[in-house]
């Protein structure tokens, strides 16, 4: 089954949650911001993290595959007088060059595809990563009580029919599979969160939280 990448619409997106830094990165947000230069924001949304970057004086390159969000996010920098290269784009196939980036930030998004989708999206992400380059990504954990396996195309994957996100698929993974999708790189840090209220609203979701670094050539190899 060939799996459609669609994006939100974000007009219709109002929730606080999608505006501010996300409280997990944000750690390491701060201490990117006293080392790197340039980011990719992948999944930017209405731009919060492309905006934070932006701000600290980096060179940000925000993509979305949803129209919406890339509007959003154009009149944002405009109305704050921030330079952000914004565009719509497919995050398993990245409009880049190699080692462009010195970090990628992709919350909330990779998961959008089916598992082959996610493999290529995380081999982009390597590739556009400079040699000592960082990256923080969110997983969907196949401990998600709307996860059943009998209702998957690939073992991974289901593909969402409620109105907000109908046709959108959703792809989830275990600890195992991430250590396998992450083999090119060093983890860092990787936590399992389950949230049971965020900003003062109800949810029961639980997501693997992934910061990750390029792995150094062994020059013995070479």
């Amino acid at each position: 089954m060939n799996v459609v990448h669609k994006g939100w619409n974000w007009e219709n997106i109002d929730s606080e949650s999608w505006l501010d830094v996300s409280e997990e990165f944000l750690p390491v947000a701060l201490k990117w911001r006293e080392q790197f230069h340039s980011i990719l924001d992948i999944g930017a949304g209405k731009g919060r993290h492309s905006i934070f970057f932006a701000e600290n004086g980096f060179d940000v390159s925000a993509i979305d595959i949803s129209e919406s969000s890339v509007e959003i996010i154009a009149k944002e920098a405009r109305n704050r007088n921030l330079k952000i290269d914004v565009n719509i784009a497919d995050m398993t196939d990245l409009p880049f060059a190699d080692g462009k980036f010195d970090c990628v930030v992709c919350i909330h998004t990779i998961y959008h595809t089916d598992y082959s989708g996610l493999k290529k999206a995380i081999n982009e992400i390597y590739r556009v990563l400079s040699a000592k380059g960082e990256a923080y990504i969110t997983f969907n954990s196949k401990e998600n009580r709307n996860f059943k396996e009998e209702d998957t195309i690939d073992g991974n994957t289901i593909i969402k029919s409620s109105e907000l996100e109908e046709g959108i698929p959703h792809c989830y993974v275990d600890e195992k599979e991430i250590e396998d999708l992450l083999s090119s790189f060093q983890i860092v840090s990787m936590s399992k969160i389950t949230e049971y209220v965020r900003k003062e609203k109800r949810v029961c979701r639980v997501h693997y939280y992934t910061h990750i670094k390029k792995q150094e050539e062994d020059l013995n190899t070479l």
